[in-house]
């Protein structure tokens, strides 16, 4: 990997992965990813009443003037958030809680280095807000990037990264409790230079899966903006 790719790698986790406050991070970090109390999630955004059969750009909900919530674009309902939010969708609120790069990635006595610059790693607080327990699954996420959509690397997620959130406690989630873990990305030296001012992180509902074309069959979608903090 050249300098100029590492220096950016560099500048990216610097300037991105902070994490959020509140949550269930301890001094244990990655490792220490578990099913715990949803008592401790971030507070939800602070955004009015929204309309999710409404559009989103009639309720501000847009990159211009950021607003959070429920709304409607091309067929699809979005529920979405800033980072250091939590987007609740029908079953499942999500949180991101950092967000890091690396040029490669080691786990089960392995070592995988990305197809393209570098590995994105997401580290998340998923809850099951069902009465039901339900199991987060591989691919249940995408990470966008202007007009670049990446779906998650389930081999790597799978077979290498230990902190992966569907592996973790098999990737089941009690009724009220949240799971902590990561999803993998694999992307472009050129996106991590757009990543904070055009990339979004999408979720689907328990029971969903990632797809790169999103379309009115799509269902509830949650998306989180990359771009923008939540307002305290």
């Amino acid at each position: 990997m050249g300098k100029k790719v590492a220096l950016a790698l560099a500048l990216l986790a610097t300037s991105i992965g902070v994490s959020a406050c509140g949550g269930t991070q301890g001094s244990a970090g990655l490792s220490g990813a578990t099913s715990t109390s949803a008592s401790n999630r971030l507070p939800a955004s602070k955004a009015g009443h929204t309309d999710p059969n409404k559009s989103c750009d009639s309720q501000g909900i847009n990159s211009t003037q950021l607003g959070t919530g429920a709304c409607k674009e091309g067929g699809v309902q979005y529920v979405v958030g800033n980072y250091g939010g939590v987007v609740d969708l029908k079953r499942l609120g999500v949180t991101i809680i950092g967000v890091a790069v690396a040029p490669a990635d080691q786990g089960h006595g392995r070592t995988v280095t990305p197809q393209r610059d570098a590995f994105l790693r997401v580290t998340l607080e998923v809850q099951n807000r069902d009465r039901v327990a339900h199991r987060f699954a591989f691919g249940q996420t995408m990470l966008g990037v202007g007009a670049d959509n990446y779906l998650e690397r389930t081999d790597v997620e799978r077979k290498v990264h230990a902190e992966s959130i569907a592996a973790v406690n098999g990737g089941m989630i009690g009724a009220g409790e949240t799971l902590r873990g990561d999803v993998l990305f694999d992307i472009s030296e050129a996106d991590y230079e757009q990543l904070q001012r055009v990339g979004r992180f999408f979720i689907w509902d328990f029971g969903g899966h990632a797809s790169a074309q999103i379309s009115r069959s799509t269902g509830q979608l949650g998306q989180i903006r990359l771009y923008a903090n939540e307002r305290s």
